[in-house]
């Protein structure tokens, strides 16, 4: 039977005193609680290893959980870029539909534009089809089919009109197609177009019929020199524009009205006359016309100092420096020399032939000046 546990022994138990329990407690008593306390420490240990392994499965858990989380972001990540890749698959094949489903419609409407141009039955269907070509001349891709397609019809019409002079029909024919050639903003397309006089001059020599080819010569010089003026940047680009007009008129002065022969600086100023007269009657009879555009972009080209193409300096240098390289120095300088006096006296010959027409633009620019443009680009 147990030993009935003293006051002493239980105060010194209270107190945590050792010295004072062992004093009270016998060696029955102090066994009992030494078996006591060994029990509950095995009792905390089991405890402690229970808690550490829920701690560790709760930390697991937790890890798990982390784990998860990182591997839905990258999934979503990755979902994402591929969705956008995919999208761009879309876009690149769609656009590329679209640029081919483009082209074909385009092709589609050159080829019935066309149709309608050729049309030799129909003169109504040829104006719509000559007023139609405008938009291809100024289509990089289209431009020089549809400068040919009318450079062709300007000869077909040229030979259905089987009179004297041209008759109305015809004359808008002429109109719509040079129109068409001149609706360019680039000065090489207008010297490309302007070379097609030469289909002019051909049925001119064929036969002899002075009156038609004064017209369409007309009509050459308002839309094709007309057009230069506004758009070519340099005096020498619209002299290249301009040169395919002044040598048919000097080899047949008597379209422009003028005597055999006939020099350049006498067939340019009857082209600023001409010019300035069809302007004038647009300018008479019309609230819409380009006309003191016109006027203002020949006087500012004429008012431009001489300058040589690019490509003549360019040449001229280079075969200098060849001869110096060779060692004949004395020899590349006379031919510098020379090279200099020529290109002074071709820039003198230049500035002589435009003064006639230079000064008549600029006499008639003074009196019909561009209209201003207003604060919101409107003209007042």
């Amino acid at each position: 039977m147990a030993t009935p546990v003293s006051d002493d022994v239980r105060k010194a138990l209270a107190a945590k005193d050792p010295f004072a329990l062992a004093a009270a407690a016998n060696k029955e008593q102090l066994d009992s609680l030494k078996s006591a306390e060994d029990l509950i420490e095995a009792d905390r240990r089991r405890l402690q290893s229970a808690n550490s392994f829920t701690v560790a499965a709760q930390i697991l858990v937790g890890w798990v959980a982390i784990l998860g989380f990182c591997v839905n972001a990258y999934q979503s990540w990755t979902n994402k870029q591929q969705a956008e890749r995919q999208s761009q698959v879309d876009q690149d094949r769609w656009s590329k539909e679209f640029q081919r489903a483009r082209e074909a419609d385009k092709y589609r409407a050159f080829f019935e534009t066309t149709v309608l141009a050729t049309d030799t039955a129909n003169y109504d269907k040829r104006l719509v089809g000559y007023a139609l070509l405008q938009e291809f001349v100024t289509d990089a891709e289209y431009s020089s089919k549809a400068m040919l397609m009318l450079e062709e019809s300007l000869a077909q019409e040229l030979r259905r009109n089987t009179g004297q002079g041209i008759d109305e029909a015809h004359r808008n024919a002429v109109v719509a197609i040079v129109t068409a050639l001149s609706e360019t903003h680039d000065c090489g397309a207008l010297a490309r177009a302007a070379r097609s006089i030469d289909k002019v001059a051909q049925r001119l020599s064929k036969y002899g019929d002075v009156e038609e080819a004064a017209e369409v010569f007309d009509v050459y010089v308002r839309r094709l020199v007309g057009q230069a003026a506004e758009v070519c940047t340099t005096m020498a680009d619209f002299r290249t524009v301009r040169r395919p007009l002044r040598d048919t008129l000097v080899k047949a002065p008597r379209i422009g009205d003028l005597k055999f022969p006939t020099t350049p600086e006498a067939a340019n100023t009857r082209m600023a006359e001409i010019l300035r007269d069809r302007c004038l009657t647009d300018v008479a009879v019309s609230g819409a016309t380009d006309c003191p555009d016109i006027f203002a972009g020949y006087a500012r080209l004429c008012d431009q100092p001489e300058a040589l193409p690019k490509e003549s300096t360019v040449s001229s240098t280079a075969q200098a420096k060849a001869k110096a390289d060779a060692g004949t120095v004395k020899e590349a300088r006379a031919e510098a020399a020379r090279e200099s006096e020529a290109r002074a006296a071709l820039l003198a010959a230049n500035k002589k032939a435009d003064a006639g027409g230079c000064a008549l633009m600029k006499e008639v620019s003074a009196r019909y000046p561009p209209p201003a443009a207003g604060p919101s680009g409107s003209t007042k």
